[in-house]
C-alpha cells in the first residue's frame, strides 16, 4: 500500500504547537467549589492545557494515604461532575472513575499508569502540597518526575518535603480558589 505525499513548498516548517499535552488532577474535591474549578480552568487556560482530567481518588485509597474524607466516593465524584458542567472553557474537561470502578486501594502510580496510556502527551500534575508531600516519598517519584512536570496546589500551607528541592527544575507552586 503506497503512503500519501503531500507536497509542500522548499524550506517549510511546520507551524509550533501552541498547546501542551494533559494535567491530571489527584484530590479529595470534597471542598473544591465553582470559583475554585473557575479558577482552575482559567489558569488551565492560561497554561495552554489540551486536557485536564480531575481523578478523584476512592475512600479506601485515601485512607491509606492518612488522608480523611467526609463525603463517600460517589457523592464527590457527583459534586465534581455538577462543577464540571458549569464550567465554560476552552480545556477539555473529564472526570475519571476509574478507581470507583475498582472499589479499593489504588497506589498513585498504577493511577498515572492508567492515565498516561489513554492519554497523549506531555504529561502534567496538579496536587495539593500534602499530596505532593506523600508523592514525593513514594520509590517511584524518582522515575515519574522525569516524565511529567508537577504543579503543587497550595491549598494546605503545610511545608513542602525537603526532598522535592532536589528536583526544583521540574515542579512549581500555583496558586488558585479561595480569593488566591
Amino acid at each position: 500500500m503506497a503512503r500519501e505525499q503531500i507536497k509542500v513548498p522548499f524550506g517549510y516548517e511546520p507551524p509550533a504547537q501552541t498547546h501542551k499535552g494533559t494535567v491530571f488532577v489527584f484530590e479529595t474535591f470534597e471542598d473544591w467549589t465553582e470559583s475554585d474549578m473557575q479558577a482552575f480552568t482559567a489558569w488551565a487556560e492560561e497554561k495552554k492545557f489540551v486536557r485536564a482530567i480531575f481523578y478523584p481518588q476512592h475512600e479506601e485509597t485515601l485512607r491509606r494515604m492518612a488522608i480523611t474524607t467526609s463525603m463517600p466516593y460517589y457523592a464527590r465524584v457527583k459534586h465534581l461532575e455538577s462543577l464540571v458542567k458549569q464550567v465554560n472553557t476552552s480545556v477539555q474537561v473529564d472526570v475519571d472513575t476509574w478507581e470507583g470502578k475498582r472499589k479499593k486501594y489504588t497506589p498513585l502510580d498504577t493511577s498515572l499508569h492508567f492515565l498516561t496510556e489513554k492519554s497523549s502527551g506531555p504529561y502534567f500534575l496538579c496536587l495539593s502540597d500534602r499530596y505532593a508531600n506523600l508523592f514525593v516519598t513514594y520509590p517511584s517519584f524518582k522515575e515519574w518526575i522525569k516524565n511529567l512536570r508537577l504543579y503543587i496546589h497550595e491549598q494546605f500551607h503545610v511545608p513542602l518535603h525537603g526532598k522535592l528541592h532536589d528536583y526544583a527544575q521540574r515542579w512549581e507552586t500555583v496558586r488558585f480558589g479561595n480569593g488566591s
